[in-house]
């Protein structure tokens, strides 16, 4: 079962308040589900992460938000410890988007977006899960246009994004010298796709990383992802893993 109430199977304790689960229903969930609170590996803020969702990582199974939410928390927390390692950029929770669907208070997902960080940002990775396939959407806020990156090509895909990008300026509405809502959108091309039904949240998690790289992706050169791609997870998931490490 990958999403329950359409964002995670995975409930944390906001997700709960915003959709009326109950401690009693939670209880029954997570055993249909095989969760166990006293399984979790790794929190912060909204995420959480189960020693299940780890096995998922390893057995190449499908990621949920807090997966991808993980990855990008891992990026922001690795800028701060080394500046300069990635250009500046701003991460929106894939979460945002998500709550949207329960007309849920989803601004406490972008307090961090304001005009000061907003300024001193070049980019801004927004993931994107709908209809079970993760996209990327990238803010570059220097040249005010958006690109997109998608695993598995499909002009459905590409069709949310006007709604994505109006939730994101109505919650931020102040914090950009430019409505956000007419800039441009880029498919950007010859990026890496996935040859399979489950990837492609691992493709936003190596998307997010390549586009905050100093130096430019020659995205042609770019070949081995695929193949590569348990290692991909394995690294991930040891990364999280290494997190609980004292």
């Amino acid at each position: 079962m990958r999403n329950l109430a359409g964002i995670s199977r995975y409930y944390s304790v906001s997700t709960r308040n915003l959709v009326g689960i109950t401690d009693e229903l939670l209880g029954i969930t997570e055993e249909l589900l095989g969760i166990n609170a006293n399984d979790m590996i790794y929190a912060y803020g909204h995420v959480f992460i189960y020693r299940s969702q780890i096995d998922e990582l390893l057995m190449s199974e499908y990621l949920d938000n807090n997966h991808v939410d993980t990855f990008g928390i891992f990026l922001v927390e690795k800028n701060q410890m080394c500046p300069g390692l990635y250009l500046p950029f701003l991460f929106i929770s894939s979460f945002h988007w998500g709550y949207k669907k329960f007309n849920a208070d989803t601004k406490k997902f972008v307090s961090h977006i304001n005009k000061e960080s907003v300024n001193a940002a070049n980019l801004i990775l927004v993931p994107i899960i709908e209809s079970s396939h993760w996209t990327l959407l990238v803010g570059n806020l220097k040249n005010k246009v958006w690109d997109f990156y998608d695993s598995l090509p499909k002009k459905t895909h590409r069709a949310i994004l006007p709604e994505v990008i109006s939730h994101l300026y109505e919650d931020t509405t102040t914090s950009f010298a430019t409505d956000i809502r007419r800039w441009r959108i880029r498919k950007i091309k010859q990026v890496p796709t996935q040859k399979n039904s489950v990837n492609c949240g691992m493709y936003v998690c190596k998307y997010m990383k390549a586009v905050i790289q100093p130096e430019a992706v020659v995205w042609a050169d770019v070949k081995d992802w695929e193949d590569n791609m348990a290692k991909f997870r394995a690294e991930f998931a040891y990364a999280i893993l290494s997190t609980t490490i004292k």
